[in-house]
């Protein structure tokens, strides 16, 4: 008859003598043993051996590589791309250029529905609230003249703007 699998086993990976428990019986330390370097078996003292320099330098040039790596396919390989992103998502330098720009068509066009439109991309405050906070922007940051005045032409319509409802027939 033959031995069953877990006799065969057991036969094979013996544990070595002289390794004692705490209560001084031999102990199985199973398949540990016979994997050096995978496994480490328990030390007689209780100190379990740490990393050697040479594994610490594997790990760190690893380590260095894999970040590399990452940011060169991050950065040049496939890099994020922002393509019909709203308005309302930028920051406030540019929500500033935008309103601007919304200012400037405003003082071609003299058509305030289309600049409250326009504004209302950047958010769901009152547009009037939006060229306010613009015209802010514009003074604190340096803006020309011309540009703070079209962006003041631009809030002092907003702040009289009275959307035209669109009746059903």
């Amino acid at each position: 008859m033959r031995a069953s699998g877990q006799a065969r086993r057991g036969e094979a990976f013996r544990t070595p003598p002289g390794l004692k428990g705490s209560n001084g019986k031999e102990v199985s330390s199973g398949a540990a043993v016979s994997l050096p370097g995978i496994f480490y078996p328990i030390p007689r003292k209780g100190i379990i051996p740490l990393m050697n320099s040479s594994n610490w330098l594997k790990f760190l040039a690893a380590l260095a590589v894999g970040v590399a790596a990452g940011l060169v396919y991050g950065w040049l390989i496939s890099p994020v791309e922002y393509t019909d992103a709203p308005p309302s998502i930028l920051r406030a330098d540019y929500r500033a250029d935008y309103a601007l720009m919304t200012a400037e068509a405003y003082q071609k066009e003299r058509d305030a529905d289309a600049a409250a439109r326009r504004l209302a991309l950047l958010g769901s405050e009152p547009p009037a609230q939006i060229a306010a906070a613009a015209l802010q922007y514009a003074t604190a940051n340096g803006f020309t003249q011309s540009e703070i005045l079209a962006l003041q032409g631009l809030l002092n319509a907003m702040q009289t703007y009275q959307p035209q409802e669109n009746l059903l027939p």
